[in-house]
């Protein structure tokens, strides 16, 4: 009987193992596909931007109205919570405020790697064909 429980045990065991990486490896292919479509989608947008102007200005304010947006937001926050006069909110709004200030900086680096890739498109297209490659091969070695 012990026997019997431990090759059910173990049967068990390693069927869980198998769906687990099963799932893992869907999650996986699915990430590499994901980065795979950003990655021509900027290649695209790049060859859009250094072809037409009118296509850069858009970019452009589209990338200022934003941090502005993120500016105005984080702003907005603090005042809200200090408007509201409720001082256990006073640490959420200083964290909330964190993020945001957060994710105005990380947004600058990003408009501002565009704008350098813009400058430098033959090497910024090397860089992301290469990266298209890496990727490829990774998802068709899985």
């Amino acid at each position: 009987m012990e026997d019997l429980k431990s090759l059910i045990l173990g049967i068990l065991g390693g069927l869980i193992v198998l769906i687990i990486a099963k799932a893992y490896n869907a999650y996986r292919k699915k990430s590499i596909k994901e980065d795979i479509d950003f990655l021509e989608y900027e290649k695209k947008h790049l060859a859009e931007m250094k072809r037409s102007s009118i296509e850069m200005n858009r970019s452009s304010f589209k990338a200022i109205f934003s941090l502005f947006l993120i500016i105005g937001i984080a702003n907005l926050i603090s005042k809200l919570i200090a408007f509201i006069n409720v001082e256990k909110l006073s640490e959420v709004s200083s964290f909330i405020t964190l993020i945001i200030w957060g994710i105005f900086v990380s947004l600058c680096i990003i408009f501002w790697r565009r704008y350098d890739n813009l400058k430098n498109y033959k090497e910024a297209i090397i860089k992301i064909d290469r990266k298209l490659s890496k990727l490829n091969n990774k998802l068709k070695n899985n």
